[in-house]
């Protein structure tokens, strides 16, 4: 983008708060905050840095999304650099979004707490604090009524669940409330988000007056805490004292966080956090850190940093939660302080290291892909990762396919699922280093193909039985065995995560079936032996009620409940 178009360009936005993008075509390059957009992107027209001019040069479209202050503009900006892992912006490998509050795009919709928002949903935040988020939900659903369960579940109920019992739903799943009469209490609900939150607090409050009045002092007492947990959703609330204190150090060339975990004036815990590329500075690695790392992790009391902060926004947001921040101040905090550096620029050896040396790639974290079957019958995927050698089985992820006889296609569904979420935003994990196939040239070429259309751009590799052979899509590269043995590792614990979920897909007993009546679990078995979900659903009455243990009646029943 030529300096004059993006003086033009500048002129067009806003001069509140709320964050920008500079894309190339549709991909973010750079997400950014500011409290008066227009006026920080003035500064672009003379990048200060080379990495900074290319990132300007290479753009051709520049977005923004306003925000109501300038701490959501921080918030958001975190969430949409984790969204879009754009490849200008310092990133932290395992930082997660900050939490939002979604009312789902369904017609009676549900109100839930998530890191990973539907595409249709209505979305608010970002937010702060897990917690405080799902205390503000709570509070809302036992004012207004609204339904917090999955599709699924709303959709299989024919008598209301334990909330509608507690008084926190008013069970549209049976018809105890009209849909018209739902959905206006759905939009009280997005009111007090989007526009309207002090009228709702004032009804809380003549609430517990009335409540108190009554001598009904246990409700009374509840909507005192339903008034607090919403006031204190967006913040400003001081934290209690916990006795925990985190100290962050900067290792060599500003790529890694070491971090020392003190409860109670305990050492807990010690660590480092790799970032994706080396900062400019020690300030811009530690401000980077500490904006995605708290995304994943509560505040703690305090924060000791190797250097003062800089980013106006990022310490009014910190003071705003109470916490105290800044330099080591005595003896103990340096000690402490020279520890988590010994931590950040201690050198750590592993096989995936030495086999990023040979493959000149830095390797530290790799995803593996697997497909099982049986004919084309129950096909899934696995999805594994590995970091520094090690199972990271929270990240694990697996995938129903269609049902299809062929493994190529069945490989390149897989990775164009996993390519399609990475792209858009929806996988809220790290990013690989590597991936690699389990299987031969044909499932690799597969893989490359999807990866290809999608557009997300990953070194690749295949590793093929009987003698663990490592492909390449243009050459086979050469890996000593002792190094190579961690790609079979990976690509066992991927073969046996998809063999498991395999087998329980093939002897799965559909939950629909439980719920019905006369169909115990022998019964279910004998059916589940001659047919599929799908087989039952087209097949005749009299051909389930000649099923061992059946009959007509309850081959009736079965078909109604299916049907």
């Amino acid at each position: 983008m030529r300096t004059e178009e993006l003086k033009d360009k500048i002129k067009e936005k806003p001069k509140g708060p709320g964050v920008y993008i500079f894309r190339d075509g549709k991909v973010p390059l750079y997400v950014g905050k500011a409290i008066d957009i227009q006026d920080r992107l003035r500064s672009y027209t003379d990048p200060r840095t080379t990495h900074i001019r290319n990132m300007v040069e290479k753009a051709d479209n520049l977005g923004h999304r306003e925000t109501e202050d300038e701490k959501e503009a921080l918030l958001l900006e975190a969430n949409l650099i984790k969204k879009y892992q754009p490849k200008y912006n310092i990133r932290l490998k395992d930082g997660k979004s900050y939490p939002v509050i979604q009312i789902t795009d369904h017609e009676y919709p549900a109100i839930e707490a998530t890191r990973d928002p539907d595409e249709d949903a209505i979305v608010f935040g970002p937010f702060t604090e897990m917690r405080r988020v799902e205390n503000a939900i709570k509070a809302i659903r036992d004012l207004y009524g609204i339904r917090g369960c999955s599709d699924r579940k709303f959709s299989n109920r024919e008598r209301p669940c334990l909330d509608y019992q507690m008084g926190i739903c008013s069970a549209p799943c049976v018809g105890y409330i009209e849909k018209d009469e739902y959905n206006k209490q759905v939009q009280k609900a997005k009111d007090f988000f989007q526009t309207n939150e002090r009228q709702l607090l004032n009804k809380i409050e003549k609430q517990m007056k009335e409540k108190a009045d009554e001598k009904n002092f246990e409700r009374a007492k509840t909507l005192k805490e339903y008034r607090n947990d919403l006031e204190n959703l967006r913040g400003n609330k001081k934290l209690q004292e916990t006795g925990i204190k985190h100290i962050l150090a900067v290792g060599n060339q500003n790529s890694k966080i070491g971090f020392v975990l003190l409860e109670k004036n305990t050492m807990k815990d010690k660590r480092f956090y790799n970032l994706n590329e080396n900062a400019e500075n020690k300030v811009e690695a530690l401000q980077a850190f500490i904006k995605q790392f708290y995304a994943k992790d509560s505040l703690p009391e305090a924060i000791v940093l190797e250097e003062p902060i800089q980013d106006s926004q990022i310490k009014n947001w910190l003071e705003d939660e109470g916490i105290n921040f800044g330099e080591p101040k005595d003896g103990r905090e340096r000690v402490l302080m020279d520890s988590a550096k010994g931590i950040a620029e201690k050198k750590v050896k592993t096989k995936m290291s030495k086999l990023g040396k040979i493959l000149d790639l830095e390797i530290n974290r790799v995803e593996c892909f697997d497909v099982s079957h049986t004919g084309g019958k129950d096909v899934v995927g696995s999805n594994v990762v590995f970091e520094d050698d090690k199972p990271v089985k929270s990240d694990y992820r697996r995938k129903k396919l269609e049902e299809k006889n062929d493994d190529y296609d069945n490989m390149y569904q897989l990775l164009k699922w996993r390519a399609k979420r990475q792209k858009k935003g929806r996988d809220q994990r790290p990013e690989p280093d590597a991936l690699l196939i389990d299987g031969g040239i044909g499932q690799l070429e597969a893989a490359a193909k999807a990866l290809r259309e999608i557009g997300w751009s990953k070194p690749v590799f295949g590793i093929v039985k009987p003698d663990d052979k490592i492909l390449g899509l243009h050459r086979n590269p050469e890996i000593p065995d002792d190094t190579s043995q961690i790609l079979s590792e990976i690509r066992d614990e991927a073969h046996r995560f998809a063999i498991n979920y395999h087998k329980n897909r093939r002897d799965k007993i559909n939950p629909v079936l439980e719920q019905i009546e006369g169909l115990g679990a022998q019964k279910r078995k004998n059916l589940m032996k001659k047919f599929s979900l799908e087989e039952l659903k087209t097949a005749d009455k009299q051909t389930i009620a000649n099923i061992e243990g059946i009959g007509l009646e309850l081959a009736e029943r079965i078909k109604k409940k299916l049907n």
